[in-house]
């Protein structure tokens, strides 16, 4: 099987799957396979928002303190094989080849999805490494996503919680958060992010199964800056340097680091502190905030949910820049309205696209939410966006924001 077999192997499988009401399936396929992720060694994080950044943080950390760690993301931001990596390097395309040509024979019907293809091609690609650890995000929710086929991770790690995916997931925090607290396992630790609206499901649910709970004590952190280009902290009378920016990211930043703290206290992992800062003053995770050029300043970030949204838009407030023009898109499954209402507060004129996705919504009906909170916007062709903004930037002496979708975002860091 060449590359380009191996993509249409993946790509025949649908990203949804059929619905799941267990995890029969994926058990049953692994099981076939030999079980490969019963030789790994897993961190598991689930949540809406951070747990991109806090995977991140801690394959950083671990990878500096000298561990060979596998890390399984999604979605992916510039091609495919970047949601599948070992000390940060892609899976290489000859090794996703031959796991292709292994699983292909007994991956017979058309039910799996394309995330839980990805996962066992991980599995077996981290088994067959022999990783010392696995970074593991859910691709949604937690109780019933497919890895959660993980029986007994070293920490379950629980990041913030905001309203997306509610067609799947629930209509409420609550019920959200009741999905997302599947990964918590018997007897295992429990880290949880900081100013977290499910710590109380979180909690509860911990204690039931008899877990030891960990949280940022917030009083020990001192919050110095948190800027677009990076954030500066105190915890623990240790001072920390992150290159991502918002104040979110310390959030996050005290998640990996109490994360951390548990794989040295219950588990004696050496981990030195100078491993930790470098890493931190280090991860940038692509369409988070990121900076792609300074002059003039061009912010590129995929958040896709009222909390996503919320936390870029309380950065730009603060940013000390007054004039921004967005290029904007959305998925058809999101809310437009609720992100012209976020994003009108603070963008000057607002570029509304499509094109990005199969699933994007019409620019159209993108223009029409911003038009109804009262928004300067206007429809633009996705390739004309860039150019148009640049020049409107350096003349009015502002900045351009890229935002509403990771998948907006990976079609603009592919153009680079």
């Amino acid at each position: 099987m060449n590359y380009e077999q191996a993509t249409q192997f993946i790509q025949k499988f649908s990203k949804s799957g059929a619905p799941v009401k267990n995890l029969d399936r994926i058990a049953n396929l692994l099981n076939i396979l030999g079980n490969p992720q019963e030789n790994l060694t897993c961190i598991h994080i689930a949540g809406t928002n951070g747990k991109g950044s806090v995977a991140e943080y801690l394959t950083n950390i671990l990878k500096n303190s000298g561990y060979k760690t596998g890390t399984l993301t999604s979605p992916y931001i510039r091609h495919y094989r970047d949601r599948i990596r070992i000390n940060k390097q892609d899976i290489p395309k000859n090794i996703l080849c031959e796991l292709c040509e292994k699983i292909a024979p007994v991956c017979t019907g058309a039910d799996y999805s394309q995330f839980e293809i990805t996962m066992v091609i991980a599995f077996l690609y981290f088994a067959q490494e022999n990783t010392d650890f696995v970074i593991l995000e859910t691709g949604i929710g937690g109780l019933l996503d497919a890895t959660n086929i993980i029986k007994k991770p070293l920490v379950s790690v629980l990041t913030s919680v905001s309203k997306d995916h509610m067609q799947i997931l629930g209509n409420t925090i609550e019920e959200i958060a009741m999905h997302k607290a599947g990964i918590i396992k018997a007897g295992c630790p429990v880290v949880i992010s900081p100013n977290n609206k499910a710590e109380k499901i979180f909690c509860e649910t911990a204690k039931e199964k008899h877990c030891e709970i960990f949280i940022p004590n917030e009083l020990l952190c001192d919050r110095k800056e948190f800027g677009i280009e990076g954030c500066r902290f105190g915890y623990k009378n240790t001072v920390y340097q992150t290159k991502m920016g918002g104040n979110h990211q310390i959030d996050n930043a005290l998640t990996a680091l109490e994360t951390v703290h548990v794989l040295q206290k219950n588990y004696n992992y050496f981990i030195p502190e100078e491993a930790v800062k470098k890493a931190l003053s280090e991860t940038v995770v692509a369409g988070r905030i990121q900076v792609l050029q300074t002059n003039p300043l061009v912010i590129l970030d995929g958040g896709h949910n009222a909390d996503g949204i919320g936390v870029l838009t309380d950065l730009l407030s603060e940013s000390g820049i007054d004039s921004w023009i967005g290029i904007c898109g959305i998925t058809n499954t999101k809310d437009a309205n609720i992100m012209a209402f976020q994003l009108a507060l603070v963008l000057s004129k607002v570029l509304c696209v499509d094109g990005f996705s199969e699933t994007s919504l019409p620019k159209e009906q993108l223009q029409k939410a911003f038009v109804q909170q009262h928004a300067l916007a206007n429809v633009i062709e996705l390739e004309q966006a860039l150019p148009y903004a640049l020049k409107w930037a350096k003349g009015s002496h502002g900045a351009v924001l890229i935002c509403g979708s990771l998948y907006l975002a990976s079609w603009f860091l592919n153009q680079e």
